[in-house]
């Protein structure tokens, strides 16, 4: 992997050292929408940990990924005094990605588009509440996400920002809809960014409960039918299964 294009590749009126990018020679291209790529992206085969941790490079091509993860959300329930008040909710978090391929951009690093194309917490009882909580994506046009390089040379280290808009649910309820969050983990040395923990804000506020920071850790890879079976738990929950 090169830093920088040889000076042949700059076009005229750039200076030698300008960090081309590589979309900078290809056609004007329309983006594709989260259907197109989920009807022809290749499903990412399982990733053993010591295969991800061995890999120089982000993935080659485009590929539709399942991913699991334990999710960690402190909340505080209105109206008590003890310490008890304080509720952390730990999810099992599944979730299907839509990454596209890799390019260099435009200051010369290199990087990697996706989407979240769904994504469920659940297994989750809240004793405060009394009721199971889940998450689910909104069914509204979801916002892309990125991980990028932190350096020219090399893919790795590299830093993942995940973007999404969700509802959340107590048990058949709605309480929370098109609530837009992200999340960022650094510094990311493979993928999924195993052994990395991931940082969100997703801030909410009601006559009977907030949150708003929380934590993803154990990221790894998992099978389409291991995704399935987490929704349709979380699917059940909420009474749609």
């Amino acid at each position: 992997m090169t830093d920088q294009p040889g000076p042949e590749a700059v076009p005229p009126g750039l200076p030698p050292l300008w960090p081309v990018s590589q979309s900078a020679f290809q056609p004007s291209r329309r983006s594709p929408s989260r259907e197109e790529l989920r009807a022809s992206l290749p499903e990412r085969p399982v990733v053993a940990e010591a295969d991800a941790a061995a890999a120089k490079a982000f993935p080659a091509d485009g590929e539709l990924e399942y991913e699991r993860s334990v999710i960690r959300i402190p909340f505080v329930l209105k109206g008590r005094e003890e310490t008890s008040a304080v509720d952390v909710m730990t999810f099992d978090a599944y979730m299907r990605l839509l990454r596209e391929p890799a390019i260099r951009n435009g200051l010369g690093l290199r990087q990697f588009e996706f989407y979240i194309d769904a994504w469920e917490l659940t297994n989750t009882f809240s004793q405060g509440l009394n009721a199971h909580v889940t998450f689910t994506l909104s069914d509204v046009i979801q916002p892309k996400s990125i991980c990028y390089a932190n350096q020219r040379g090399a893919d790795f280290p590299a830093t993942i920002v995940y973007n999404a808009i969700y509802d959340v649910y107590v048990g058949a309820e709605r309480i929370i809809e098109k609530q837009p969050g992200t999340a960022i983990a650094t510094p990311v040395r493979q993928i999924p960014p195993r052994n990395v923990t991931v940082a969100f804000e997703k801030p909410f506020d009601s006559d009977v409960f907030a949150f708003s920071a929380g934590t993803c850790e154990g990221m790894r890879s998992i099978t389409a039918d291991e995704f399935q079976r987490g929704a349709l738990q979380a699917r059940r929950v909420r009474g749609i299964a």
